[in-house]
């Protein structure tokens, strides 16, 4: 049937046909015949390959439709950006067909790469955030950010007044009409209020700082640590570090060295003993799916009671885990590995900055640790190998720039400064790296149901433009099949050079992004071929589930139907988790771009020098030394005739010329904090 309908009849001919005409050509004259009939031409919309318009149906291709999601435009018109991965088509607002941001629809191309929406298949945004205002008895809502052109008109809410200027949520309502209205389900606070409008940003990604009551109820159920079949670390020498301010500490270590060898045991806070599968504590977890981080504060995937509470391997504590034991060579290689149910007793908390104390000889801090100490150093030794084993394969290390944003009590900003990495960080990365590689490879081998985590090889045509612009720096690739070596070899070449962190974040652009997914795909960057997210269950929904797989491999229970259950549920949670980790990364980012408008706004006038960071055809970017980065439009440059040259990364002018990496030296111009904005002008007369 399927078959039939997809490959077969509606492409025998362009004519769109009705679902009786289609039924009769297939000869299915019964009422269950048209019910199935309708179910699959569903179902064949949804993913794309059949269009349907005004009730008839055809195959995309003969009638010259694309399929994608919009991205809209405050402007009101929007790009549809294709599933088939092809160059987005400009959509005008007099072409949208009543469509909006995020929806999936099919749209033809009208002319050039201007296109218009011939059918809305699903509606992709069903809740919006924003400002709620009241004029002429009427309510309405301006949306945040820049996706949606115009407002909403909010429908009369019986019994219930809201005050304006509020910041609230909407469900949009599609009621056949050209615009959608807006039904407000929940008034976050006053706009211009800190706390308001970071939970606005937070929620229009769609995250949650509350939880379903049943989930407390839930919480209240869930039994402690059981004596079992469980394998007893508690007598050996345990630690965690981690920031100072972390809470939900979800890995631990153990490190003993064997003659030449070293064995490494990394546990892992077993939240899959806690957290079932289907439960309502599931439900919520997979609905967030990951964790989100911002100043001073997280949006949990689980309630504190379980991710600061009964699942943090606290100091003093015994908890229960999953430990992954590696005994390592001197050369950083895996010669033997081990999956554990377990349970631990960590012995101390430490944190990176004592951890970086206690190396740099700090004398203090190895008396207060002196059980410690000694496993510390051992730790340094073991990273030290294998990051160099990591190097020696391949890996591209990104020197990508995090920001430190420090807040008061009363939410307003400290300071803002790069995020300080210290080799006690790289330490904790080296072993959560080796260990995620670990259980990856294990699994693949017995090739059972699981989620990687994959980094697939980059666009030839896109490392083609890296390429161009490397060697516009002085630097060469030097290769015609790029590899993650030559990558590395190219960012070594530029270290400690102005250019460096240019080189890096061009070539992050030029790279696709991680994800999850059920095919071993590898990793380009990390170089290896396996390679999954084992050692965050607190904060992540996939490590969550790969614990679950463990465990129902170490104890016989995945084969037969459990096998063929997982198959059919994994794609679903790899691609669920992967959107929700793009979300987080956005909310993140605009919460960081907000608190950066916020520090620089009584900075208007002030001069600073920074780094171009960006270029486009219609700005700048400059990013301050403090991690703030401003927008300089051309129209505000020092007047001269500018030629875009897009693929060196540099605006020219007669006098004047501005590439990425250029120093310069700017003027705070404005702040626009809606916009989470700061613009800058260059200092023309200190240039």
């Amino acid at each position: 049937m399927e078959f039939n309908v997809k490959d077969g009849l509606l492409r025998l001919s362009p004519k769109r046909r009705t679902l009786k005409e289609l039924a009769a050509r297939l000869g299915m004259n019964e009422p269950n015949d048209m019910i199935e009939l309708s179910e699959t031409l569903k179902e064949c919309i949804e993913e794309g390959s059949i269009v349907e318009i005004d009730g008839r149906y055809s195959d995309p291709k003969r009638i010259g439709a694309y399929f994608g999601a919009l991205r809209g435009n405050k402007k009101g018109f929007a790009f549809l950006i294709r599933d088939d991965g092809g160059e987005d088509l400009f959509v005008p607002y007099s072409n949208m067909n009543g469509a909006i941001h995020g929806d999936k629809v099919f749209a033809t191309i009208v002319k050039g790469d201007e296109a218009k929406v011939v059918s809305i298949v699903k509606r992709g945004v069903s809740e919006i955030v924003g400002t709620y205002y009241r004029k002429n008895n009427r309510g309405f809502i301006v949306p945040d950010g820049n996706n949606f052109a115009g407002n909403f008109f909010v429908a009369p809410i019986k019994g219930k007044k809201i005050a304006g200027n509020s910041k609230v949520v909407a469900k949009l309502t599609f009621n056949g009409k050209a615009r959608p209205e807006a039904v407000i389900t929940e008034v976050i606070g006053k706009n211009g209020e800190r706390r308001s409008d970071v939970l606005a940003i937070l929620k229009s990604y769609g995250f949650f700082n509350t939880f379903d009551e049943r989930v407390y109820r839930e919480i209240k159920t869930l039994n402690g640590i059981k004596e079992g079949e469980r394998k007893d670390f508690c007598d050996m020498l345990t630690v965690t570090i981690d920031g100072d301010d972390s809470k939900d500490l979800d890995d631990a270590i153990s490190l003993v060295k064997n003659g030449e060898s070293y064995d490494l045991y990394v546990h892992i806070a077993d939240v899959s003993h806690y957290v079932r599968r289907g439960s309502v504590l599931d439900k919520e977890a997979l609905k967030r799916a990951t964790s989100v981080y911002f100043p001073s504060s997280v949006f949990p995937m689980l309630p504190p009671e379980i991710s600061n509470g009964i699942c943090s391997l606290n100091e003093g504590e015994k908890r229960l885990t999953l430990t992954a034991r590696m005994r390592v060579d001197k050369k950083g290689d895996v010669i033997d590995s081990e999956l554990y149910e377990s349970r631990i007793l960590n012995d101390a908390r430490m944190t990176y900055k004592n951890v970086e104390k206690i190396l740099s000889g700090d004398r203090e801090l190895q008396g207060r640790y002196e059980r410690v100490t000694p496993m510390i150093f051992l730790m340094k030794e073991l990273a030290d190998i294998l990051r160099k084993k990591r190097e020696s394969r391949g890996y591209i290390d990104f020197d990508t720039k995090e920001s430190k944003i420090t807040l008061d009590e009363r939410g307003d900003v400290l300071c803002i400064e790069p995020y300080p990495y210290l080799s006690s960080n790289g330490i904790i990365e080296e072993f959560m790296l080796l260990a995620n590689e670990t259980v990856a490879e294990f699994m693949a081998n017995l090739e059972y149901p699981f989620i990687y985590r994959v980094h697939e090889r980059p666009d030839s045509d896109k490392m083609r433009d890296f390429a161009k612009f490397a060697e516009g720096c002085g630097l060469t690739l030097g290769v015609k099949e790029v590899h993650s070596g030559a990558l590395r070899k190219l960012l070594k070449e530029a270290e400690g050079k102005p250019i460096e962190p240019i080189i890096s974040k061009v070539m992050l652009r030029s790279m696709k992004k991680a994800r999850y997914t059920t095919d071993n795909l590898g990793h380009f960057g990390l170089a290896t071929d396996n390679y999954c997210h084992f050692t965050s269950p607190i904060r992540r929904y996939p490590d969550l589930m790969i614990h679950r797989i463990v465990k129902m491999m170490l104890n016989g229970k995945l084969d037969g139907d459990a096998a063929k259950r997982l198959e059919a549920e994994l794609p679903d949670i790899a691609e669920k988790s992967s959107e929700r980790e793009r979300s987080a990364e956005s909310a993140e980012r605009d919460i960081d771009d907000y608190y950066k408008a916020l520090y620089m706004s009584d900075k208007v006038g002030d001069a600073y020098e920074g780094t171009v960071s960006g270029v486009t055809g219609f700005a700048i970017f400059v990013e301050l030394d403090n991690t703030v980065e401003g927008a300089i439009r051309i129209e505000n440059l020092p007047r001269d005739r500018y030629v875009f040259e897009e693929d060196k990364y540099r605006i020219v002018g007669i006098e004047h010329s501005y590439a990425l990496g250029d120093r310069v030296k700017i003027i705070v111009s404005s702040t626009d904090l809606d916009a989470r904005r700061v613009n800058f002008e260059i200092d023309e007369e200190n240039a």
